[in-house]
C-alpha cells in the first residue's frame, strides 16, 4: 500500500485522545469485562493509527515503535499493576486516590510518561544518576550534548554518502548498519536532550528529573551490560513485567536459570514486535524486517553466557582488565555483524541511502567553504 493510498495520521488529536482514554482507565480501573471492552477498543485505534502514514518513512517508523511502545505501557499499567495502589512519587505528599480526578489523571499520565520511574517508586534500577546542577546551567549543558549527538548523526549521514552501499557484500552491509545505528542512538539522544533542555528551560521540570539517556560506555564490557545499562531504558519496564508474567505462566522459580532466559527471550521478542509495528507502518509489507535484528540480541547474549560459563570453569586466572578488553570487542564485533540485520528494513523500504535530517551542518559548511575558494580564485593579488 502507497503512501498516497493510506489516509493520513492525524497525529496530535489521536495521541491527545489516546493519552486522556488511557489515563481515565488507570485512574477509575473499572471492573474486568468494561475494562477489557475498552481496552479492546483502544486496540482497535491502534490498528487504524497504523494503517496511516505521515508521508515520511523513517517518521512512519519512528512512530509506529512508539505506538507499539504505548500499548505495551498499557498492558502493564492497566492489566499488570495498580498504579492507584502501587506507585507514589517523591514529591507527593497526600495518597493519590484522594485526588480530585483532573489531578488523578494527569498523575497517571506522568506515569505512563515516565518509563524509567525518575523520582518514582518504581524507578528502574541502573540508570544514570540524576542531575543536580543549577537549572540555567543543565539547560546549557543539555543544548550542548544535542548539539554533539547532531553532529554525529550528520557526520553518520556524511559517510553514508560518501561510502554509498554497493550491492550485498558484507563490508557494505556492517558499514550502512553501523551508521544506521549510529544514527538511531544520536536521534534518540538528541531528541531526549532538547525536550530535557526545553521542559526545565520553561519550569516544567527540575533538572534531577532527567538523568542522561545512556550509561556509560565502560559499562558494555559484555552485551548483557549493554543491554541492561548503557543502552537507553525506556522499555524495560514492560519488558520486565511482561517477562515475569511469563514466569509465572510456566511456573518457573524465580532466579532459576529457565526464568533468567525466557525472561530474556521474552524482552527481546517484545522489543522486536515494536519495531515491527514501525515496519509496518512504514510499509505494512514490511512487517517483521525488524525482528531478526532483537531475536539476534538474545542468541548473542545466550552464546556470552555459555563462553564465560565455560571461562571460568577453565580456572585460567584472567586478569580484570584484559578480560574487559576481550568483553568490549567481542560486544563491539557483535554489532557490527548484526548490525547487518537491522539494515534489513532500511534496504527493502528504498531508504538506506536517504538521509534521515533534511539539514546537514558539514554540507552547508563544506559549501561556504567551496564558494569562498572559488571566490579566491578570481582574485590575482598586483605583481
Amino acid at each position: 500500500m502507497s503512501d498516497h493510498a493510506r489516509p493520513s495520521f492525524p497525529m496530535l488529536p489521536y495521541l491527545t485522545l489516546q493519552h486522556a482514554f488511557l489515563a481515565a482507565l488507570i485512574v477509575l480501573r473499572p471492573r474486568w469485562p468494561f475494562r477489557l471492552g475498552a481496552f479492546t477498543a483502544y486496540g482497535f485505534s491502534l490498528m487504524y493509527a497504523l494503517r496511516c502514514s505521515t508521508g515520511n518513512s523513517f517518521r512512519d517508523h519512528t512512530l509506529g515503535c512508539i505506538l507499539l511502545g504505548h500499548f505495551f505501557t498499557a498492558i502493564h499499567l492497566i492489566w499488570i499493576t495498580n498504579p492507584i495502589k502501587e506507585f507514589m512519587h517523591e514529591r507527593d505528599r497526600i495518597a493519590p486516590e484522594r485526588l480530585p480526578f483532573d489531578r488523578r489523571a494527569l498523575w497517571a499520565l506522568c506515569i505512563f510518561n515516565n518509563p524509567r520511574g525518575v523520582g518514582w517508586n518504581y524507578q528502574l534500577s541502573n540508570i544514570p544518576s540524576r542531575p543536580s546542577e543549577p537549572r540555567w546551567t543543565f539547560v546549557r549543558e543539555r543544548l550542548k550534548s544535542a548539539f554533539r549527538w547532531f553532529l554525529l548523526v550528520d557526520l553518520m549521514q556524511l559517510v553514508e554518502r560518501t561510502f554509498p552501499q554497493r550491492g550485498a557484500d558484507f563490508a557494505s552491509l556492517s558499514l550502512h548498519g553501523c551508521t544506521q545505528r549510529c544514527c538511531t542512538i544520536g536521534a534518540i539522544a538528541m531528541q531526549y536532550y532538547l525536550l530535557a533542555a526545553g521542559s526545565v528551560a520553561l519550569g516544567w521540570f527540575s533538572p534531577s528529573d532527567w538523568p542522561d539517556v545512556y550509561g556509560r560506555l565502560s559499562d558494555a564490557y559484555t552485551l548483557r551490560r549493554f543491554w541492561g545499562r548503557t543502552y537507553h531504558q525506556f522499555m524495560r519496564r514492560y519488558l520486565g513485567s511482561l517477562g515475569k508474567v511469563a514466569c509465572r505462566l510456566f511456573n518457573l522459580q524465580s532466579g532459576s536459570w529457565a526464568s533468567s532466559y525466557l525472561q530474556l527471550y521474552v524482552a527481546f521478542a517484545i522489543s522486536g514486535l515494536i519495531h515491527c509495528g514501525g515496519d509496518f507502518m512504514a510499509n505494512p509489507a514490511l512487517f517483521g524486517a525488524s525482528f531478526p535484528f532483537y531475536i539476534s540480541q538474545a542468541i548473542a547474549i545466550t552464546f556470552e553466557d555459555v563462553a564465560i560459563g565455560v571461562a571460568k570453569r577453565t580456572q585460567i586466572r584472567w586478569s580484570e582488565l584484559f578480560a574487559r578488553r576481550v568483553g568490549y570487542a567481542w560486544v563491539l564485533i557483535s554489532q557490527v555483524v548484526l548490525s547487518t540485520l537491522y539494515l534489513n528494513w532500511l534496504m527493502r523500504a528504498g531508504l538506506a541511502a536517504r538521509d534521515r535530517m533534511s539539514f546537514s551542518l558539514i554540507d552547508a559548511l563544506g559549501s561556504i567553504a567551496s564558494t569562498g575558494l572559488s571566490s579566491s580564485s578570481f582574485y590575482t593579488p598586483l605583481a
